[in-house]
């Protein structure tokens, strides 16, 4: 044994003197007909209530932390509400400053209708940041914006931050739309070259296809909430739907760039347009196709799981 861990005489005598001691209670509390609880068990019992206060410090420790993280996640919520709050304020001063220079003909109708969507889409976007502050003061934690995500305090904040993204959508649709009027308008008289309507087309269509998925979104999630399908079957539906619009909206691409490339070809028959712009546009025709054929793959491998 090393010399360290070798014990002295001072301890080794301490030692028989508490042996002894022991003993002696032992037997007098034997003779007394009481019962002997051993110092060993004693000193157990006090390390166990020890490890119990170690472990309700823990709790208490834990606690403080979760208290801290939703104190730094209520702040950084706060800050991006104010700055939404402001962006809101500015917007509106631009609105109103684009509303009387269109009534004395400084500027077209058409540029006001901007400035009027934009304090719109400020407007919903300081509505999300709020409901995402009031989930973080229930909750301490960062949102969770997946479908199978759980009510919290009982309300569907996913449901709720669904329905503002859907009407800040609707909001860009009712804009393209109008510009679409516009510019076929225009395209009677060859004021705008063919492709711009087709392009504000293939806009169009895009965000009614994801008007449409938000809206499935909306009513699979109503479905989970009722206690009708489960978190796994919302899941893969939530996908597979998301799948679908991507080819929906890879397929409308691919149909557009075709029609354009049709037409640059043309004019570049007669040399109206050089070489390169028409292998651009065959390039964004490759990528298109590539997207939508990774779509239908991703569409089909969901089709089998449901």
């Amino acid at each position: 044994m090393r010399k360290t861990y070798e014990p002295d005489s001072q301890f080794v005598e301490r030692l028989e003197w508490q042996l002894a001691s022991e003993y002696r209670r032992t037997k007098r509390m034997k003779s007394a007909g009481k019962i002997a609880v051993p110092r060993r068990i004693v000193t157990i019992t006090f390390l166990i209530g020890a490890l119990l206060t170690g472990v309700a410090a823990i709790k208490a420790a834990e606690t403080i932390k979760d208290s801290w993280r939703k104190k730094i996640e209520v702040a950084r919520v706060e800050t991006d509400v104010k700055l939404k709050t402001a962006h809101l304020e500015a917007t509106r001063e631009m609105s109103a400053r684009a509303e009387r220079l269109v009534s004395i003909g400084m500027i077209q109708p058409e540029e006001y209708q901007v400035m009027k969507l934009g304090t719109e889409k400020a407007t919903w976007d300081l509505k999300r940041s709020l409901l995402v502050l009031d989930e973080v003061k229930i909750s301490g934690l960062v949102p969770r914006n997946e479908l199978s995500a759980p009510l919290v305090g009982g309300r569907d904040f996913v449901s709720d931050r669904l329905k503002i993204e859907k009407k800040v959508i609707e909001l860009d649709l009712e804009l393209l739309e109008s510009h679409l009027g516009r510019f076929q308008q225009l395209l009677k008289t060859a004021m705008v070259p063919g492709d711009q309507v087709d392009r504000i087309q293939a806009e169009i269509a895009a965000r009614k296809g994801t008007i449409d998925m938000i809206q499935e979104r909306l009513d699979l999630r109503k479905r989970l909430v009722a206690g009708e399908i489960t978190a796994q079957e919302v899941e893969i539906k939530d996908r597979l739907a998301g799948a679908e619009d991507r080819y929906r909206q890879a397929q409308t691409r691919v149909e557009t760039l075709k029609e354009q490339l049709i037409r640059l070809q043309a004019l570049e028959a007669i040399g109206m347009v050089s070489a390169t712009e028409v292998k651009q546009l065959q390039y964004a025709l490759d990528a298109a196709q590539a997207e939508l054929q990774l779509a239908a793959l991703e569409k089909d491998v969901l089709e089998k799981l449901r």
